[in-house]
């Protein structure tokens, strides 16, 4: 009975050390992860600050006889490096890409330019064509343009072009 006691005692020293250990390793790790998502969020929101695409100018292509023609719009990057390659477009508000066609830069370093040509798009004067550029952080760059005058004879103009980001807090 007398060896009992200090065995007991001695089983809660060490459960509690062992315990008081693993406590600590775990604050630790708490700490050094939101220590990282922090700094993560910090780097994004700089991006997101720094980055901007504007369009800086564009031309057309077409034929007398056909009631097509295709766009293309120069952006120029007046931020942050971004990658091409990871943006989204959406043209007249459907996710594609079959209807653009890009340089297939892998990244765009900061004053850089780059071409987007808008294929096959139809010469209708009522018709209000969109465009969106968006890009990696969630910003995107919206341009849109319609086409002035008639199926044999015009060209389009553009009507505005913006640079937003929803994500700015």
């Amino acid at each position: 009975m007398g060896v009992s006691v200090p065995a007991a005692f001695a089983v809660l020293l060490i459960a509690t050390l062992v315990s008081f250990g693993m406590l600590y390793v775990s604050s630790e790790n708490a700490y050094s992860m939101v220590h990282q998502a922090t700094e993560d969020y910090n780097q994004m929101a700089l991006r997101v600050k720094t980055s901007e695409l504007e369009l800086t100018g564009y031309n057309y292509s077409t034929q007398a006889n056909v009631t097509v023609y295709d766009i293309t719009f120069n952006i120029t990057n007046e931020g942050s490096t971004l990658s091409p390659a990871k943006w989204t477009y959406i043209y007249n508000g459907d996710l594609t890409a079959s209807k653009v066609l890009t340089s297939g830069r892998e990244y765009l370093l900061p004053g850089e330019w780059m071409e987007l040509t808008v294929q096959n798009l139809q010469k209708d004067q009522t018709l209000v064509n969109s465009l969106v550029i968006s890009t990696e952080i969630g910003c995107g760059l919206k341009v849109k343009w319609k086409w002035v005058g008639n199926a044999t004879n015009g060209s389009p103009q553009v009507i505005s072009s913006a640079w937003y980001c929803p994500v700015e807090g």
